[in-house]
């Protein structure tokens, strides 16, 4: 994956120096110029962000409906430095016979305890021997209207200190529902 991030990076720097020197030595205004140049520079910053995926750090979108746990890592939160704490999963998806892809993923998701001692059990079964599968399932309608419920009763205005933002508690809204168990087998054909 170096390499790759290698020639993106010599990608950029190369269409940056061809526009830049076509771009000075054209008849355009100085602050085409300069805008053209703001523009180039800011490339490279959003390709140094784009490309940390590419360099293993773990993903932060939705995990795969059912996926083999591999590992998990709990960090818990530090109100001392102002660490929110964060639960890595390691995981692999499975297709509907069961089958992990064989391509693992690093997902971080934001610290709850619940979350925290079912990872941790979770990780307790796999040192045992025990794979375990997980399922991730966006809130159902009856659970995100409770959700929502209990939500705007924390934000209202009678509102406790619980050291939520408004952007936090919009992360809570589009929480996925995570569940991990016993690995089960690969189904088999009926033998006659």
């Amino acid at each position: 994956m170096t390499i790759v991030v290698l020639a993106i990076s010599i990608a950029y720097v190369v269409m940056a120096v061809l526009l830049l020197s076509m771009g000075l030595t054209s008849r355009f205004a100085w602050w085409i110029k300069g805008v053209v140049i703001v523009v180039t520079s800011a490339f490279f910053i959003e390709s140094f962000f784009a490309t940390q995926s590419l360099l293993g750090w773990p993903g932060t979108g939705r995990l795969p409906h059912r996926f083999q746990l591999l590992w998990t890592r709990v960090v818990e939160p530090d109100p001392k430095v102002g660490d929110p704490g964060a639960i890595y999963l390691w995981v692999e998806e499975l297709d509907e016979n069961n089958v992990p892809s064989g391509v693992p993923r690093s997902y971080k998701l934001r610290y709850t305890p619940p979350l925290a001692d079912r990872s941790n059990k979770a990780k307790d079964e796999i040192m045992a021997g025990n794979p375990q599968e997980g399922t991730a399932s966006d809130l159902e309608s009856d659970d995100s209207t409770r959700m929502d419920a209990k939500l705007d009763e924390l934000n209202g205005p009678n509102r406790p200190q619980t050291g939520l933002s408004n952007i936090e508690i919009e992360m809570l809204r589009q929480a996925q529902q995570i569940e991990f168990r016993p690995l089960s087998g690969i189904p088999l054909p009926p033998k006659n």
